[in-house]
């Protein structure tokens, strides 16, 4: 057991968060390192003269925040963080011939190359080069952004060009919301399991992450609220459609409560609904029950081509004016030459004819997944690109992703999505739209199926 006493005098407020935020500084100083066993509630007590329920508030502060992580008979220890990469990369080097099941692409084929091929030269060809080469306002063209509003009308979510601002693709467009409208040391709440992006961002951006409890449609608004009285967020990042990694998508009744929450509370949401395109009816948006308290925000990477990187938001008027401002502190304007194909693609109907073709084909591995992975434990959806596998009892996610790697299969471990403590440790996602082809989908899943045949069968039986 680690000798560690913290001084707790460099840190105000409450005990129980000056322990939290002792263990948070320490561990990056390196003074606690990954792996080491902490003092156990009773001797820190003694050793702060503080009572039993203050430490044990504190060590669960600091296990919310990812910091520490306990293990029933054995102690709390240091949580080995997640490695780099947005859990996108996979845990080696990929190799020819890997079926890439790690990364979240979209299915890319013939008709998006000869698409983009063909705007590339349309946009080339253009009376309007010179604006297009230009410095342009920080928002956008007006054209571009009446463009991205007519875009996210077709996927039923009311957009005012006036309110819509182009960014350089959703990650960016979560980038400019909370570096906006928070400052450091703000409290986010996310999901307890959570696009790995934000959980990057928010170290960038030294934000305060808080997991709130989900279950299999997704974050739990009780859990929500209870966690806004504690805590007193600023913001809430949600991907209520699809939700990354779990697929859970919020029924309409859980939308209006989180939108009464969002309300009640002043709560700022981030609503990420980059995988709204996938769903044949999705529920209406947070940003129309709440619209003055959502940040909406989507992109063409997954609806049309990565490369694109073209997305845009739908803010309240009243941060109109501090968003643009880290627009022009940070990238100064979003790609005029992608914003104008994007937006070429909208006006000539290519955007819906590649997104039908994106449905259409996840549609048939969504077929291939049930079929292959039938008896075992995975959520997904009917044309999502990713599902996320529970693993049989007594196998761990790393274990499994190194594993499957070896035969040539890249999943993503599911620690990697873990916004707080361990269930991500029986988890895997799987992106089944990133393959070049439903062969090979079907030979990945082929052999994460025979992985799963050599250990237990006893599959989870939730999403947690």
């Amino acid at each position: 057991m680690t000798k560690w006493v913290p001084d707790l005098s460099k840190h105000r407020g409450p005990r129980y968060l000056a322990i939290a935020d002792a263990l948070a500084e320490d561990i990056a100083i390196g003074r606690l390192p990954i792996g080491a066993r902490v003092p156990t509630h009773r001797e820190l007590a003694y050793q702060l003269g503080l009572t039993v329920g203050t430490v044990t508030r504190g060590y669960a502060e600091a296990t919310t925040r990812g910091l520490i992580d306990g293990e029933i008979g054995r102690g709390t220890f240091v949580r080995e963080r997640p490695p780099p990469g947005f859990g996108e990369a996979p845990l080696e080097r990929k190799e020819q011939g890997d079926i890439d099941f790690g990364l979240n692409y979209p299915p890319l084929g013939d008709e998006e190359e000869a698409a983009f091929r063909s705007g590339l030269r349309e946009v080339a060809g253009s009376s309007q080069l010179d604006t297009l080469l230009g410095y342009t306002p920080h928002v956008g063209l007006e054209r571009h952004r009446r463009a991205i509003a007519r875009w996210f009308r077709g996927q039923g979510v009311s957009a005012d060009p006036a309110r819509t601002i182009v960014t350089s693709g959703a990650q960016n467009g979560m980038m400019l919301a909370f570096a906006a409208m928070l400052k450091p040391g703000a409290v986010v709440l996310v999901d307890r399991f959570t696009f790995p992006g934000m959980i990057s961002l928010a170290a960038m951006l030294r934000l305060r992450l808080v997991a709130v409890d989900m279950d299999d449609e997704g974050v739990l608004p009780d859990a929500l609220e209870a966690a806004c009285r504690q805590y007193g967020p600023r913001a809430y990042y949600a991907v209520p459609t699809m939700h990354n990694p779990t697929c859970a998508t919020l029924s309409i009744e859980r939308r209006r409560a989180i939108a009464r929450i969002a309300e009640r509370e002043d709560l700022l949401i981030v609503e990420d609904d980059i995988y709204r395109f996938l769903d044949d009816a999705p529920p209406e948006p947070l940003v129309a029950l709440a619209p003055e308290h959502v940040i909406f925000l989507s992109s063409a990477s997954k609806q049309l081509v990565p490369g694109l990187r073209i997305g845009g938001l739908i803010a309240p008027e009243r941060m109109m004016g501090r968003i643009e401002a880290v627009i022009r502190t940070s990238t100064w304007m979003p790609a005029p030459p992608m914003a104008e194909l994007l937006t070429r693609w909208v006006e000539d109907g290519t955007s819906t004819r590649l997104e039908d073709r994106k449905r259409h084909v996840m549609a048939e591995r969504r077929t291939i997944l049930s079929r292959v992975l039938e008896g075992h434990a995975v959520s997904s959806q009917p044309r999502s690109m990713h599902a996320w596998l529970g693993l049989p009892e007594g196998r761990e996610a790393r274990e499994f992703a190194q594993a499957a790697a070896m035969r040539g299969v890249l999943v993503s471990p599911g620690e990697v999505f873990s916004a707080a403590r361990g269930p991500g440790r029986r988890h895997v996602r799987i992106c089944i739209g990133n393959p070049a082809t439903g062969n090979a989908v079907t030979k990945g899943l082929e052999i994460l199926r025979d992985l799963l045949a050599d250990g237990a069968t006893t599959p989870q039986p939730s999403i947690l």
